[in-house]
């Protein structure tokens, strides 16, 4: 009898589909590579670019189909809007599924869904709440994760209710920040920590707790809130790096988010 040799030689087939992706849905143009793999999405990953409404927009897709996505613009001093959701790949339709969070002491929250067409490795354009869309390229930045040492430094930048932010982290990735939010009779005091991510990839784990009232936006005031870092070198090298952090409380009621350049350090210092 031969059967039992037609049964192996079909399981192997099944297993060898599993492998390439069959079972998760991962479009052909993946071949194994970019910033996904065979039992991932391959929306995965860091994408740039920007919203129709003309701001700077940052996705981050991590390893367990989290999606975080941030509008902002630096020469307006605003950090925008954030959604955070899950995300799903059928061929190369992208959904995500969350909410997203609007800029301002009170950060109003809505039910929101992303949608888009990605080509692994290489863009992503996206359907976004509000009639809006993006447009991102893959930054391969992506592939390889920063040290934590590469946080270290001094950034300023803007936080999400419009209050200048100044962000210091040490080697380890400890953060100690302020916040100056407008009408406050105190500054925001922010204490948290970077980890690692998942799967050797460039973004971070964040952990963050906020100050007390008298200084902090009433979204986040009192609050503890979980996200992601990431920071993002200059291609051209001709400006500081970028950090971007995002963050939301247990119950994804509220959240917090912030762009910073780091500080340069002075020639001989």
């Amino acid at each position: 009898m031969r059967r039992p040799a037609l049964f192996i030689a079909l399981f192997s087939a099944a297993v060898l589909a599993a492998c390439n992706g069959g079972i998760f849905g991962v479009d052909s143009d993946n071949n194994g590579s970019g910033g996904g793999n065979g039992a991932t999405s391959d929306a995965q990953g860091l994408w740039t670019g920007t919203t129709s409404d003309r701001y700077t927009f940052a996705l981050l897709v991590t390893p367990t189909n989290d999606v975080w996505g941030l509008s902002y613009d630096e020469s307006a001093s605003t950090a925008f809007r954030l959604f955070r959701g899950t995300g799903a790949l059928t061929g190369k339709n992208f959904t995500g599924t969350g909410k997203t969070y609007a800029s301002g002491a009170s950060g109003t929250v809505t039910s929101s869904t992303v949608t888009g067409s990605v080509t692994t490795a290489s863009a992503f354009d996206g359907n976004l709440p509000n009639n809006l869309t993006s447009t991102t390229n893959y930054n391969s930045q992506y592939n390889t994760a920063a040290p934590l040492s590469d946080y270290a430094g001094t950034w300023e930048g803007r936080d999400s209710s419009g209050a200048r932010l100044v962000v210091t982290l040490d080697g380890g990735g400890r953060i100690t920040a302020t916040s100056t939010v407008t009408a406050k009779p105190d500054t925001c005091a922010i204490n948290g920590a970077l980890s690692s991510g998942a799967g050797n990839k460039n973004y971070t784990v964040l952990n963050l707790s906020f100050g007390g009232d008298s200084g902090c936006a009433s979204n986040v005031a009192g609050q503890s809130m979980q996200g992601v870092g990431i920071r993002i070198a200059d291609a051209a090298g001709t400006a500081q790096p970028l950090l971007l952090l995002e963050a939301t409380n247990n119950g994804q009621t509220a959240a917090w988010f912030a762009y910073a350049r780091r500080r340069a350090v002075a020639t001989g210092s």
